[in-house]
């Protein structure tokens, strides 16, 4: 019998990581994933699954792509890029967990209603009487003036919007490169500024799109009025409209008119204006689809 290398093929074996964690991710740390579980998904016996564990197995058919997909319920293009070593486990794991909430709706927001109308008077604030929709605005008009006033900062104003340079318009808010570091970012306070640090530059996309959260959580803190008053003012809702404004960031409604206006409309769109703005596919086209809101 030929001995097969260990680790011969390591995308796949990434893979096989990915899978097992988005299934951890499905079941809600209510069941114990085991390595059998994911061998499951194509039918492999335990060898095979041993084999694709460790690299030794190589997964390049459209058609296992397809049935790990289904099964997963995700993009089958997440797994081809990282099988060809385009993304990593921990971007993959991102872009499965999804960007977020980017609207006033899910179960948070139904058991947060539920808690307003038990006792609405905890929520009023100087003596206005207010219903649930006023208090828990999301003000995306706000949040894209506020983007539109941002991007006047930096020189270079086109696609991709220049985030580092954005950034180091703001004195005491910082970005540094850690190559050492545990994760893709962390935010850090130090004395009287601000230190955003990432693995490398330039940041890949997911890292962009919580970079570009830091800086609202900054502007939060800030008393110098760039943001409108409305924003970050309430706890429960700071978090939404951190994921609306990272996105806007990233895709200027402004710059998304004028890249459109470039695309060959032969082939797919969405992955030429991804690339172009430096974001995920996924992402593109949530922010594609509230342009289209914004101007119908």
């Amino acid at each position: 019998m030929k001995k097969m290398t260990e680790n011969r093929y390591p995308n796949a074996a990434v893979l096989f990581r990915f899978c097992k964690e988005a299934l951890a991710l499905r079941y809600d740390g209510n069941v114990k994933v085991i390595d059998q579980d994911v061998g499951a998904i194509l039918g492999y016996d335990p060898a095979d699954c041993s084999h694709w564990k460790k690299g030794k197995k190589n997964i390049r058919s459209l058609s296992t792509f397809k049935s790990i997909a289904e099964h997963l319920r995700i993009d089958e293009g997440i797994l081809i890029d990282i099988v060809a070593g385009k993304i990593d486990l921990e971007e993959a794991v991102f872009e499965y967990k999804g960007y977020g909430n980017f609207s006033a709706k899910g179960p948070s927001f139904d058991a947060l209603r539920k808690d307003f109308f038990k006792a609405p008077e905890r929520w009023q604030k100087d003596g206005h009487s207010q219903n649930f929709e006023e208090i828990f605005q999301l003000h995306k008009k706000e949040i894209a003036k506020t983007v539109e006033r941002l991007v006047q900062r930096v020189r270079d104003q086109g696609a991709p919007t220049a985030l580092p340079e954005l950034l180091a318009t703001f004195p005491a808010l910082s970005l540094q490169v850690n190559p050492t570091l545990g994760k893709s970012i962390q935010t850090v306070q130090e004395a009287d500024s601000t230190v955003i640090y990432v693995q490398s530059l330039p940041m890949r996309p997911y890292v962009r799109f919580l970079a570009a959260k830091a800086l609202f959580t900054f502007l939060c803190d800030q008393q110098d009025a760039i943001l409108s008053p409305e924003l970050g003012a309430t706890e429960e809702i700071r978090e939404v409209q951190a994921n609306i404004f990272a996105g806007m960031l990233l895709v200027p409604h402004s710059l998304l008119k004028k890249e459109a206006s470039y695309l060959n409309c032969a082939t797919d769109f969405i992955p030429q204006l991804a690339d172009r703005f430096c974001v995920s596919k996924s992402l593109m086209t949530q922010q594609f689809r509230e342009y289209l809101k914004a101007v119908a």
